[in-house]
């Protein structure tokens, strides 16, 4: 193999170590994947990132799936293979459903539309998109659905057009049982000679929850109880809770009140497994998502600083005059780049910790600032971290333009900066994500001024080009006295997680709710 040019090379080792992640060999899968990941080739780092990607994601090692993931998607930027861009879009929308970040993944499912020149390629992406819409607003177009169900048929994928009905089915079930349950039934003895598992208990699931809502509940028990079964096997704690929650109400519904608590206690438990794992998943993304930026910050500080040296080492390459007047002249226009390469460095210093938009603090400042005050803290010293973000930003960006949206992020820095303390610290630490460090703040303190925040933002429209523009934010509260930050961020992000759920436009902390 050492004979083979580079290139060929690195394909052939690609392809090994995507065998050893088939034949569930993950440790040896990645440690060869990320021999290759610094390939001469664009299309081998992506493809490496990519299986890396995938094979972290399913060891639930979610940050460096994440991390692995950006990679993919920064060095595809200069790719042209279509198929293996469809391929990128289509684990990257996966990826951001799995956290409940639907915006991004239906950015995502339009790019697979974009880069797609077969059935399957529209399949992928009408089939994303839709699962999407359905979770973010409870409601799909038709002309998707159908869409996507020809594509489907069309590329000869019976699977993902079975997974179209079930996706349709969430929205579905509650107003048309009757439907759903006629596509279940049609659907499942098709999947059982496909075989594949996962979509036979979804199907199942909606089959079961139809015949709840329609009084049938020997029938749908059955098949209820079959559901939580098999999505316990394979560990899939979001339908397991989902199915035992219906089993409860189905108990009650027949007047069985000692089955009912049983199945009650059932789906607690699997939900607060699914909770867990949740909240680790979706903590590990933001971190990704903040490491990711802060190395894109890093390396661009460090490109513009080297253009300066050069600069400076050129002028100082032409410092070759003879008359007084030359050399003068010279000498001021030294003292001048001087004077600009320090205004400059002064300015990338500034840009290296403050977001350029909103004019807040980054996400790399608030960790390193946060970091300091818990080293230097009085002992046992309470304090309070507030996370939220704008609600349903991304349709605010579609419906009004980008710039739009940057004005509504500039606006909601500064309502919410109005309330803050001296000693407190406010930064923008993503996209439409805030977060605020409150030292020798009281949860309860911390909850209203939470609410202060939510208040001035959802209270008054904000007004661009004449256009009263509606804007409301979800908020996340938790507090501590110890020095473990990290356990913090994942109570505070759990707590904006609640208010999502919730309803969004409401704050939640991690002990109570306002």
């Amino acid at each position: 193999m050492k004979q083979l040019p580079s290139e060929q090379r690195d394909h052939f080792i690609f392809i090994k170590a995507y065998m050893l992640g088939f034949k569930g060999q993950q440790d040896d899968a990645i440690a060869l994947a990320q021999t290759i990941i610094k390939s001469q080739s664009a299309v081998i780092r992506v493809k490496a990132y990519l299986l890396l990607a995938t094979v972290f994601e399913h060891k639930k090692n979610y940050k460096e799936a994440y991390l692995s993931l950006n990679e993919a998607l920064k060095h595809a930027r200069i790719v042209t293979d279509r198929m293996l861009l469809v391929n990128v879009y289509t684990v990257a929308a996966q990826l951001h459903s799995s956290v409940n970040a639907y915006e991004k993944a239906i950015e995502f499912a339009d790019m697979i539309a974009e880069y797609a020149d077969s059935p399957r390629g529209f399949c992928i992406s009408y089939t994303q998109k839709l699962q999407a819409l359905t979770q973010l607003v409870g409601a799909y177009p038709q002309e998707l659905a159908n869409k996507a169900s020809l594509a489907c048929e069309q590329a000869q994928e019976p699977l993902m057009k079975y997974t179209v009905d079930i996706f349709t089915a969430d929205v579905d079930v509650n107003s048309a049982p009757e439907r759903v349950k006629k596509n279940m039934q049609a659907s499942l003895p098709k999947l059982n000679e496909i075989g594949y598992l996962y979509t036979i208990i979804l199907t199942r699931y909606y089959l079961g929850y139809a015949e709840l809502n329609l009084n049938q509940l020997s029938a749908a028990e059955v098949n209820l109880e079959q559901v939580y079964q098999q999505s316990k096997q394979l560990n899939d704690n979001q339908t397991a809770n989902k199915s035992m929650l219906l089993l409860a109400r189905l108990y009650e519904k027949k007047g069985d009140m000692h089955a009912a608590v049983i199945a009650y206690k059932q789906h607690i438990a699997a939900l607060n497994a699914f909770i867990g794992d949740f909240k680790q998943r979706s903590v590990a993304y933001h971190m990704a998502q903040a490491d990711f930026m802060e190395s894109e910050n890093k390396l661009a500080l460090l490109k513009s600083q080297n253009n300066l040296l050069k600069l400076e080492s050129q002028l100082q390459k032409d410092q070759k005059f003879n008359a007084l007047l030359i050399t003068i002249a010279v000498t001021l226009l030294l003292l001048f780049v001087i004077y600009v390469l320090n205004n400059k460095r002064a300015l990338l210093s500034r840009l290296a910790t403050t977001d350029f938009l909103t004019k807040l603090y980054n996400r790399r400042y608030f960790s390193e600032a946060v970091s300091r005050q818990l080293n230097n803290r009085r002992q046992q010293e309470e304090y309070s971290l507030i996370v939220f973000d704008i609600d349903l930003f991304k349709q605010i960006n579609d419906q009004y333009g980008h710039s739009t949206g940057d004005i509504v992020l500039t606006e909601i820095a500064a309502r919410c900066s109005v309330h803050i303390r001296k000693q407190d610290i406010l930064a923008r630490i993503g996209g439409e994500e805030f977060a605020m460090f409150l030292p020798g703040c009281r949860l309860a303190d911390a909850i209203k001024l939470a609410e202060q925040c939510r208040q001035s933002i959802a209270d008054s429209p904000i007004v661009v080009n004449g256009q009263n523009i509606s804007v409301t934010a979800s908020f996340g509260i938790a507090s501590g006295d110890s020095a473990n930050f990290d356990t913090l961020l994942q109570q505070a992000d759990a707590a904006l997680y609640q208010a999502k759920a919730a309803g969004r436009n409401c704050s939640h902390s991690a002990t109570a709710n306002a």
